[in-house]
């Protein structure tokens, strides 16, 4: 079984229930259209000489195109490589080398032979194809190099299972999506396809009353600056809303007790890895700053420096072991057998879990600090100056130049004199940034992710 195949069993039996529509254009394509054009797409591939195991990079805008010719690269057997549009050209040519892609489909379905393409693994790509390889995605690169994720046929189909054992959705779902389609594509459009739901898109903020109000969606999809979007505009209410996930970046607490001010509705953030996939989520409003719990499929362990388990509320490293899983990192090629530990995957996150098993982020790995002989994280200060007045984000770090801990910060904070005072009331001088510089905007990489580096 894969994921194209329970698709088109579900057009089969609502073959003129809407897929997706995007407002803007009026584009819209019915589950039976979907699928006309996949094998026009995967007959079209085949005939240029496109083989199965082999890697295809798909760089197209988000939209009915964007998902035809990804399930058709997903038909035609071939390892779908999606490369967002709105990457630096560095970028893109990162990711096609690093993946080794074979072809390269663009928009206007051109499609280009890459005839320097290399294994990705020691073995001609004989791991690889072993893992019965269907997507191929590199991480953000917020602290340092990106690094290639590959996920199996398998591996889609049981993280597809474990995050819907919580997110419930069915083919009564209309979900508005509202993040890149090349960053949210498995535990995201795929589920909600292989569910029968119908996908709703939308750009611009002239048409969101109209999908609030006319297209009435039951599960809202975004980052926490797009419902800091929704709470400012004027839509005055979103009575059909069963579920609102917050992902992509942590969810400041002032954003989600203003969302359930205006709507009356919680604010769910979820913890997606992309190693892992759709971990936790977060359904009790009581919760403030936790990401949830773990989907049932999952086991979550928090282990500390000696290598061992830790108590409730102790901040340890997030280990996961469960279905979904990674087949493998490449560039370079590491095989999931190499990466688990006694507890599974090791995340690189560090977090708390509450008695209640709610989990907690404190920060990455690439962001604790030492100084003083305290040690800490570089998101927990920013969670304090966030709450200042003024203050609309900020980004802590160690300056090397001076050899200072230094902030960031985006907004009108006044003297930032004013900032040193206000944080000495609420935390450990030790973490408090000896300077501060008011910027425009924060270093971002291209996925909107804080860059750390």
């Amino acid at each position: 079984m894969d994921i194209l195949t329970i698709i088109r069993r579900k057009a089969e039996t609502q073959p003129d229930r809407l897929a997706f529509a995007r407002l803007e254009g009026g584009e819209s394509v019915t589950y039976q259209q979907l699928i006309e054009r996949v094998d026009s797409t995967v007959q079209w591939l085949t005939e240029r000489g496109c083989r199965p195991g082999e890697r295809c990079g798909l760089m197209l805008a988000d939209g009915a195109d964007f998902l035809g010719s990804a399930l058709g690269i997903l038909g035609a057997g071939l390892c779908l490589v999606p490369i967002g549009t709105f990457l630096p050209e560095k970028d893109k040519d990162f990711v096609i080398k690093a993946a080794g892609v074979h072809w390269l489909l663009r928009e206007n379905y051109r499609l280009f032979r890459m005839p320097f393409a290399g294994p990705v693994d020691d073995r001609n790509d004989e791991e690889f194809r072993a893992c019965k390889p269907a997507y191929l995605r590199f991480t953000s690169g917020t602290t340092g190099l990106r690094k290639g994720i590959l996920l199996g046929h398998r591996t889609i189909l049981d993280r597809l299972d474990s995050a819907n054992a919580r997110l419930r959705i069915t083919s009564e779902d209309k979900i508005w999506f509202a993040l890149p389609m090349a960053d949210h594509f498995v535990v995201s459009i795929l589920l909600y396809l292989s569910r029968g739901a119908t996908v709703l898109a939308v750009s611009t903020h002239a048409n969101r009353r109209q999908i609030a109000y006319h297209q009435r969606p039951t599960v809202i999809y975004g980052s926490p600056d797009f419902y800091d979007g929704l709470i400012r505009s004027d839509i005055e209410a979103l009575d059909s809303v069963r579920l609102a996930i917050s992902t992509a970046a942590p969810l400041p607490e002032q954003v989600a007790e203003r969302f359930m001010r205006r709507f009356g509705k919680s604010l769910n953030p979820a913890l997606g890895i992309i190693e892992v996939g759709l971990l936790t989520l977060n359904s009790r409003p009581d919760k403030l700053g936790s990401v949830g719990l773990a989907m049932p499929a999952y086991a979550i362990t928090l282990v500390g420096a000696n290598g061992k388990p830790i108590k409730a509320d102790e901040i340890g490293e997030l280990h996961v072991n469960g279905p979904g899983l990674l087949d493998a990192y490449l560039a370079p090629w590491r095989p999931v057998r190499r990466l688990l530990g006694r507890y599974g995957y090791p995340t690189g996150d560090f977090a708390r879990i509450d008695p209640d098993g709610y989990l907690f982020l404190a920060g990455r790995d690439k962001s604790r600090l030492q100084i003083d002989g305290i040690q800490f994280f570089c998101e927990e200060v920013e969670t304090v100056i966030n709450t200042l007045p003024g203050i609309e984000e900020s980004r802590v770090f160690f300056d090397s130049n001076s050899q200072t801990l230094s902030a960031e910060v985006v907004g009108s904070p006044g003297p930032t004199d004013r900032l040193s005072e206000l944080l000495l009331q609420k935390i450990d001088p030790r973490k408090v940034p000896r300077r501060f510089h008011v910027v425009e905007c924060l270093p971002r990489t291209p996925n909107g992710k804080l860059r750390r580096t």
